[in-house]
C-alpha cells in the first residue's frame, strides 16, 4: 500500500489470510444498493443511447456481484460495521429520493405531453375554423362581385 507518497509493504501470514471470510450478505446488499444508485445517477445524466448504457452498466454490476460472492476479506471490526450500516441507510435514503424524483419527473413529462396534445388539438381546430372562414369569405366575395356585376 502507499502512504504519503511512499511505499509500504504489508506482509500477511498464511494464518491471517486463512482467517479471511467472504463478504457478509449485508455488505453485498449495501454494495449492490450503491451500484444501483450510481447507475441511476448516470442514466439521469445520459441523453443518448440510454438503453445501451443501462444494459452495459447492468452487465458490469452482475459481474461485480458474482465476484463478491467469492471475495475473501479480513474479519471486520465492530466500528467498521456501524459505519457501514449508517452509510447503507444514507444510500437507501438517497436511492428513495432519486426514485421519488424520477416519479415526479415522469409525472411532469406526462403532463407536458398532455398539454402539448391539447395545444395541438386547439391548433387543428383553429386551422379548420380559419379554412371554413376563408371558404365563406371567398363565397361572399363571389356573391358580392356578381351583385356588383349585375348592377
Amino acid at each position: 500500500t502507499k502512504e504519503n507518497g511512499s511505499s509500504k509493504e504489508m506482509k500477511l501470514s498464511s494464518a491471517e489470510v486463512a482467517s479471511w471470510q467472504t463478504l457478509l450478505e449485508s455488505s453485498k446488499q449495501f454494495l449492490e444498493t450503491m451500484m444501483n444508485s450510481v447507475i441511476l445517477s448516470l442514466l439521469c445524466q445520459q441523453r443518448e443511447r440510454k438503453e445501451d448504457v443501462q444494459k452495459h452498466l447492468n452487465l458490469l454490476k452482475q459481474r461485480i456481484l458474482r465476484f463478491f460472492k467469492t471475495l475473501k476479506v479480513p474479519p471486520r471490526k465492530l466500528g467498521n460495521l456501524k459505519s457501514l450500516l449508517s452509510l447503507q441507510v444514507a444510500e437507501k435514503q438517497m436511492l428513495e429520493t432519486n426514485e421519488e424524483s424520477l416519479v415526479q419527473l415522469e409525472e411532469e413529462i406526462n403532463e407536458a405531453k398532455r398539454s402539448a396534445e391539447r395545444i395541438e388539438e386547439t391548433v387543428q381546430q383553429l386551422q379548420y375554423k380559419i379554412q371554413v372562414l376563408r371558404n365563406q369569405l371567398e363565397e361572399d366575395e363571389k356573391k358580392a362581385s356578381k351583385v356588383f356585376a349585375t348592377n
